[in-house]
């Protein structure tokens, strides 16, 4: 009885002795969902792996799962099950159905050049700030932006005076955005609102004559055989979001973690306009390779274009967006 006595406080003393030998700043493992909505071959969702790689081995106890190809729902779905806390962390464009704020998003020429479009999607700027401000009236934090490319006109013919806002003599598809349809037509094209899906049959069956709404790279993967000519006229930008649900933020995340994860996405935000800039080349150079004629456009000829489309445009959004807000736009892209 006395050994075993003796021995019960010698283990005892020794388990003490693990308790207090265990960093006090020792962190349980917090397991945080993305939700993504790009194809899994895209850079996007490569970009998610990189980050989910960079936060679990940061050292301050996350574990992610990323659910990238809308697997947990479209970008609509997740505004609403972000704001609610389901999900953690989104990456997707950021509609305007619960904020009409928020298509500043769809302004044309909003910038013209990538230097313009990486002042823009930093922190501190008129347009980053908005969207922050926006959503975080929603429940939700921004992360960053991303502009993914800029969206040029394709055509199955060569569209007259293409580098000048005079007719063009085409009738051309626009998505159904009052911004979009003002700025096609004020760059002199007639427009046919079509939906992305029907898009391809609408160019092959000559139902229209082009369209505006893709980049070069999604010119090259979706549209390349029904068409001859691309203008890239970088009228808008192919942009989507990353954002934080605020309860998550606020409840789930430790300091550390907070730091963590908005320096990580801060960092793949900005490394997004570099990207965007050699892929937008790349691509215009395989549509060339595969004898679709890209025609070429000067930045001043650009310049003097986004001048007129924003004199017309921009005061069709002003019920939306409010004429304060696009002053202090246009004033940021002097």
């Amino acid at each position: 009885m006395k050994f075993s006595l003796t021995k019960t406080l010698l283990l005892g003393g020794m388990a003490m002795g693990a308790v207090f030998t265990t960093p006090v700043n020792a962190i349980a493992d917090t397991t945080i969902r993305i939700a993504g909505t790009h194809a899994p071959d895209q850079y996007a969702s490569v970009v998610l792996k990189r980050i989910k790689k960079t936060l679990e081995e940061g050292g301050v106890g996350l574990k992610v799962k990323v659910f990238p190809a809308g697997q947990l729902g479209s970008g609509e779905q997740l505004i609403g099950d972000a704001i609610r806390g389901s999900i953690d962390i989104v990456h997707a464009f950021v509609y305007s159905h619960k904020d009409p704020v928020l298509d500043i998003a769809s302004l044309p020429y909003m910038f013209t050049n990538y230097e313009q479009m990486k002042t823009a999607y930093q922190p501190g700027s008129v347009y980053y700030d908005t969207i922050a401000n926006s959503m975080d009236k929603m429940g939700l934090k921004l992360l960053g932006v991303t502009g993914e490319g800029f969206i040029g006109v394709m055509g199955s013919k060569k569209p007259e005076n293409y580098t000048t806002t005079d007719h063009k003599g085409m009738n051309i598809r626009v998505w159904s955005s009052p911004a979009a349809q003002s700025a096609t037509k004020a760059l002199g094209y007639n427009t046919t609102t079509i939906d992305w899906g029907d898009a391809f049959a609408a160019l092959q069956q000559k139902t229209v004559d082009g369209m505006i709404g893709a980049t070069a790279e999604a010119t090259y993967t979706t549209f390349k055989e029904a068409v001859s000519y691309y203008v890239p006229y970088n009228a808008f930008v192919e942009s989507t979001n990353y954002y934080a649900s605020k309860k998550t933020w606020e409840k789930k995340l430790n300091q550390e973690q907070r730091d963590l994860i908005e320096a990580t996405f801060a960092k793949e935000a900005l490394g997004f306009v570099e990207w965007s800039k050699g892929n937008d080349q790349k691509y215009l150079d395989k549509l060339k390779q595969d004898g679709v004629e890209i025609l070429p456009i000067s930045q001043e000829e650009v310049s003097k274009i986004a001048g007129k489309i924003r004199e017309v445009t921009w005061p069709v959004m002003e019920e939306r967006l409010g004429k304060e807000l696009l002053t202090k736009l246009k004033d940021s892209l002097k």
